[in-house]
């Protein structure tokens, strides 16, 4: 148990480096969209195939980067959502190249998923889809015990394509 929780909350600690260090910039205006609003508990459980907690939005986060909307996947696993407005000058091609210089693995994700869709492996397991549509910055991150990355990123490309026709 006890396992679990260091695991997740490494995790935790290892996006928010991501974020810290692809200088990622403050939303010049507020966000407006709650997160908890674009994906429901249901919608979730049914693209992963797993039990899943109630979102809750998380107020502790870095408000640099914005509150991801967290939930809980079976025993130790974890879901969250986060949308903010891009910063000036940050784009899916600076981010993911950003990412690639911390030795982040990054690949392609289909195309037609917003303006620009990349995948980000930030490792232990962990898969990020980063979406660029308009002015809005979206970031499915996911760690789903026992499916495999093709598994994860084909729920990640489901669910983002679902919560981007409520933005």
């Amino acid at each position: 148990m006890i396992q679990s929780i260091r695991r997740t909350l490494t995790i935790f600690m290892a996006m928010g480096l991501v974020f810290i260090c692809t200088g990622i910039t403050v939303a010049q205006d507020t966000q407006k969209i709650d997160p908890c609003s674009l994906l429901s508990q249901a919608d979730i459980k049914d693209a992963i195939g797993q039990e899943v907690s109630d979102g809750k939005l998380n107020t502790k986060a870095n408000q640099a980067v914005g509150s991801p909307c967290e939930y809980k996947v079976g025993g130790y696993g974890v879901f969250s959502i986060l949308i903010k407005t891009a910063g000036s000058g940050e784009n899916a091609d600076k981010v993911a190249s950003e990412l690639k210089k911390m030795k982040i693995a990054v690949s392609d994700a289909t195309a037609g998923i917003g303006d620009k869709s990349f995948f980000s492996s930030p490792g232990y397991g962990m898969i990020q889809l980063n979406t660029f549509k308009g002015t809005k910055y979206l970031i499915i991150t996911m760690l789903v015990p026992g499916a495999t990355e093709a598994a994860q990123k084909a729920a990640a490309e489901k669910l983002m394509l679902k919560a981007l026709t409520k933005i």
